[in-house]
């Protein structure tokens, strides 16, 4: 796995490319950037969810069940002092499926405890807490 990473602007603005994928990361204007792209602490969040959202889906259609819709919010709470960590995240999950409950909630506990690298990062510094709802 390789991203490379480049100064676009005089201020915080970068360019992150991978493969052929690129993103554009900076800060908010109050800390000196254009706000016109990520900050590193939003593209964690987003691992977190999109990680979680590939293997839900992969175990729900290995299992052959409809997946009609599926969404997720990240919510996190960051340490006052310097790094500001994670202190907590919470994570719901919205799902519409034709899964069973025991089905829905195996597939959210293998994420949490089995495939989700992003999960195990981010629950190493902290809670990591995932609500399951149905849509």
């Amino acid at each position: 796995m390789k991203i490379s990473l480049e100064r676009i602007d005089d201020a915080f603005g970068f360019k992150a490319t991978a493969g052929q994928h690129e993103m554009i990361l900076d800060t908010a204007e109050e800390f000196g950037g254009h706000d016109q792209g990520f900050r590193p602490m939003q593209l964690m969040l987003i691992s977190l969810a999109g990680c979680s959202a590939i293997d839900i889906v992969h175990i729900l259609k290995k299992g052959k069940h409809a997946i009609r819709d599926y969404k997720a919010e990240v919510t996190a709470s960051r340490r006052e002092t310097l790094p500001k960590i994670f202190s907590k995240i919470e994570m719901t999950i919205t799902v519409d499926t034709d899964a069973s409950d025991k089905v829905l909630e195996r597939a959210a506990q293998l994420t949490r405890e089995k495939y989700c690298s992003a999960y195990a990062v981010l629950e190493a510094s902290g809670p990591v807490e995932l609500i399951l709802k149905r849509a």
